[in-house]
């Protein structure tokens, strides 16, 4: 029915409409398909964009800026390659190290549905990384294509590819719905291990499932075996190949600590120590000297002066001036280019310094495993005691000195065959003359020393009916007098060899650029405290604002400073519980002004002021409302506590 009306378009009373294709339009474009992004795309791209802040209030160079960039890069990657103990649920690298095992990984913070969770499968049983597109889906059958949900798919490439056996990790298990995770384990029909990871008990998580489920599953409880930080950061540490700088005992000590007292991940750790890279590349001008080989470019004026407030180019003036050679010292101070042979003089000594320290607490780790004692320290206590000029002449080289002079001939042997790879030269010399004495042994009794106490006894005397007790050695022959010869020559070598290469890494010339050793950063990164920083940004707002209304108000309260912080500094002056009526009052003389013009606006004006400073620290937690007078308010947070 059409209207009459010429007020009326007709259009609205028509039944239907007929649409014609226009010969003459031009035929519209297939929308672009965007570019699938993934993990490898968004990896590449961050690698290729790394964001390095000029130092030295901007007079850095950009030349200067992009070799930090790239020392990080070298200092960093070689480490984190050698990080290859990974968390259980991400262990598919070594359990696809087989061709007929395929691995995925499924997180119930990806998968919110079936759906979802068959594409996941597919995807990465596919190799694609980010969910699968139809279009890059094979055409099968007469239909010529399948939903990227279609578990034929992952049928068929499980037959295309002998495929023998398909690993589903899921990670928290706990976190899971129950439905779904019952939907996915019986919509799958081929042959597959599910690894579920369980914190509380087997009992809680079967409850989850439903029986008809869990018949079809056959269940093995085993334990994870816990990651170990020390072998790891061992791997890391004594990596003396193209090691750039090396960790302090603070820093170390602080990371370790965390790792065993709060922190238990690899990853956490990982990001520790990648962390310690960045802090000190990253925020450090200096690090540009660690460039190897070393730059033959002269840098610019500021990392000279740089280097002069160190303190061990001070204390290496000093020694100069003790040593009356005030030539050197003079161009030292007064010549960059001097300087700049000097600074690659004594990175270069002072690296060597530190790889022999490293090496010496392997090769006391390793005489700590030979001897097979008890109470031992591990490699990392070695290490940080090592890089705080703690371990020479302690009583750790003390005890290991004294076990190998107790050793036998066959214990010693085994030692010596273990420090064969060790920087130590004259080692195979007396291990080749210790298997000539033991070929010439004709007993059946191994070698023992003068050390040994074996051959030590107690004689005892009377005097004046006195007893009196004295250490009496037996009688040793020939071929045990050689041996103690030898013994004696072995701790000769590593008393010599401890002595020589244990020293102070504070003492080296330039130790600010090779060690980095401040634990400030991670206490403020790692384990923050907001409520301090809270605190702070509202009592002094101007360490945060850096405004000049609050430069000159260090104490006491302003108008000029935000309102939160005046009714923070109110809330500080008064009791448990706050009249909100009287803490308006004084928020009101502060803040309102009674030259405005317009007294009603500037009365509203300050009361959504307070308001919103009363909203904001309820919000913080600092007070609430009172349950014993309505127009009263309780505090819940005390300054400092």
């Amino acid at each position: 029915m059409i209207s009459n009306d010429p007020n009326v378009d007709s259009a609205v009373y028509q039944g239907c409409y007929l649409w014609t294709l226009d010969k003459n339009a031009e035929p519209a474009k297939r929308a672009v398909k965007r570019r699938r992004v993934t993990m490898s795309s968004i990896h590449s791209e961050q690698h290729e964009r790394i964001y390095t802040v000029p130092l030295l209030q901007g007079k850095e160079t950009q030349e200067n800026v992009q070799m930090r960039s790239a020392l990080f890069e070298e200092s960093w990657h070689p480490q984190e390659r050698i990080i290859h103990v990974q968390e259980f649920f991400d262990s598919s690298t070594s359990l696809t190290e087989e061709h007929d095992v395929m691995v995925v990984n499924i997180d119930p913070s990806q998968i919110t549905n079936l759906k979802s969770a068959l594409k996941h499968i597919n995807g990465h049983v596919m190799g694609v990384a980010s969910p699968i597109e139809e279009d890059d889906l094979p055409k099968h059958g007469k239909s010529g294509r399948k939903w990227n949900y279609d578990l034929q798919i992952l049928y068929d490439h499980v037959r295309s590819q002998s495929i023998q056996k398909i690993i589903i990790t899921f990670h928290d298990s706990e976190t899971f719905n129950g439905a779904l995770l019952n939907d996915i384990i019986e919509v799958i029909k081929i042959p597959f291990v599910c690894l579920f990871g369980i914190k509380t008990s087997v009992e809680l998580f079967q409850e989850k499932l439903r029986r008809t489920i869990i018949q079809c599953l056959h269940g093995a409880q085993f334990e994870v075996a816990q990651i170990d930080v020390d072998s790891i950061f061992k791997n890391v540490s004594s990596l003396n190949q193209g090691k750039l700088f090396w960790l302090g005992s603070g820093v170390t000590n602080l990371i370790l600590q965390a790792q065993q007292h709060s922190i238990h991940s690899i990853a956490s750790f990982t990001r520790s120590l990648q962390y310690a890279h960045m802090t000190h590349i990253f925020a450090n001008p200096l690090s540009v000297l660690l460039k190897d080989p070393f730059p033959h470019k002269i840098f610019p004026k500021e990392i000279y002066e740089g280097v002069r407030n160190l303190n061990s180019f001070r204390q290496h003036a000093e020694d100069l001036l003790d040593q009356k050679d005030f030539d050197t010292a003079r161009r030292l101070l007064g010549d960059n280019v001097f300087l700049h042979e000097q600074i690659k003089r004594g990175i270069k000594k002072s690296k060597g310094v530190l790889e022999g320290l490293v090496s010496a607490v392997e090769l006391l780790a390793v005489i700590q495993e030979s001897l097979n004692i008890r109470a031992t320290e591990s490699w990392c206590n070695l290490y940080i005691k090592a890089m705080a000029g703690q371990l020479k002449d302690s009583p750790v080289v003390k005890e290991n000195l004294l076990a190998v002079r107790k050793l036998s001939s066959d214990a010693m042997a085994r030692l010596l065959g273990n420090l064969g790879h060790s920087p130590l030269t004259d080692i195979p010399a007396v291990l080749d003359d210790l298997q000539q004495l033991q070929a010439e042994n004709q007993g059946a009794e191994p070698l023992r020393s003068e050390h040994d106490t074996h051959y030590a006894g107690l004689r005892t005397t009377i005097v004046s009916h006195k007893v009196e007790l004295s250490k009496q050695s037996a009688s040793l022959s020939k071929q045990d007098l050689s041996y103690s010869q030898i013994v004696n020559r072995i701790d000769n070598i590593l008393v010599k060899y401890f002595q020589e290469v244990l020293i102070n890494p504070q003492e080296l010339f330039l130790h600010e650029i090779l060690i980095y050793d401040f634990k400030s950063p991670h206490r403020e990164v790692f384990a923050a405290k907001p409520r301090h920083a809270m605190e702070r940004a509202l009592s002094s707002p101007r360490d945060y604002l850096g405004c000049n209304c609050c430069r000159g108000t260090q104490h006491g309260l302003s108008a000029t400073h935000p309102a939160t912080s005046i009714l923070y500094q109110l809330f500080l002056e008064s009791g448990a519980i706050i009249n909100t009526s009287d803490l308006w009052s004084a928020f009101n003389i502060i803040v309102g002004s009674e030259d405005h013009e317009d007294e009603e606006d500037e009365h509203e004006r300050t009361l959504a002021l307070f308001s919103q400073a009363l909203a904001e620290l309820k919000y913080m937690g600092m007070i609430t409302s009172s349950r014993k007078k309505a127009d009263h308010l309780a505090k819940t947070m005390w300054n400092g506590l």
